[in-house]
């Protein structure tokens, strides 16, 4: 089976009447969150380890990065660029996709979540030190008896500052090297999944360029 998430065409035949309504009514629904303009929750800079817990549990030097395919279509699922070839369904039949392993629903702000101001260097998906510094307290949060069972969506958002395609790119490179990073944090890769909105979800929709639409949002899956 070739790498990347599942499109609808391919799994129609897999997929009895019931199951298949369920699969348009759920990409509907996705469509819909994808589209919508985010709340304007301001990206932290330097939350505490204990923040973070409470905001996860509760109701872009260089001009170069690492390119990825665009996301998906529909979904925003970034594919990792050295997915496994042939990818197929684990024991409890979940779809294996590449870097993104098992997949974590993204869910809007439908769920608990947090931006947070992680800025790489300037149009490169390279983290800076503060970067990491941020980074180390989101990966203790995660691993934290109130987080430790939880997965969550790790979505890159850019402002409209140049080509609309290459920023779709950038924010998917952006995840990836935050799941990367807190993979190596001790944060099992499989409780991650990365997304990349390039700039459709801008936080200030009145300043299209503002520093404060450049973010990685943490949002825990819907139950």
């Amino acid at each position: 089976m070739q790498s990347g998430p599942i499109v609808v065409e391919s799994i129609t035949a897999m997929l009895t009447p019931t199951r298949l309504n369920m699969a348009w009514v759920a990409l509907a629904a996705f469509t819909f969150i994808a589209s919508t303009p985010a709340r304007a929750q301001q990206p932290l800079a330097d939350p505490s380890v204990d923040a973070l817990v409470a905001a996860l549990r509760g109701g872009p030097a260089t001009k170069s990065f690492r390119r990825t395919e665009l996301p998906a279509a529909g979904s925003n699922l970034c594919r990792g660029a050295e997915a496994a070839p042939n990818s197929a369904p684990n024991a409890a039949g979940n779809e294996r996709l590449g870097r993104n392993l098992e997949v974590v629903p993204y869910a809007g702000d439908t769920t608990a979540g947090v931006n947070l101001s992680v800025q790489f260097a300037t149009a490169s998906d390279r983290l800076t030190p503060a970067d990491r510094a941020l980074l180390d307290k989101l990966a203790q949060a995660l691993q934290s008896p109130g987080l430790a069972q939880e997965r969550f969506a790790v979505a890159g958002h850019t402002d409209q500052t140049g080509d609309a395609r290459v920023n779709l790119e950038l924010s998917c490179a952006r995840a990836l090297a935050v799941r990367q990073y807190l993979g190596g944090r001790g944060v099992a890769p499989q409780r991650l999944s990365a997304y990349g909105f390039g700039s459709a979800r801008l936080l200030a929709g009145d300043d299209p360029a503002a520093g404060v639409n450049r973010r990685v949002e943490i949002r825990k899956a819907p139950e």
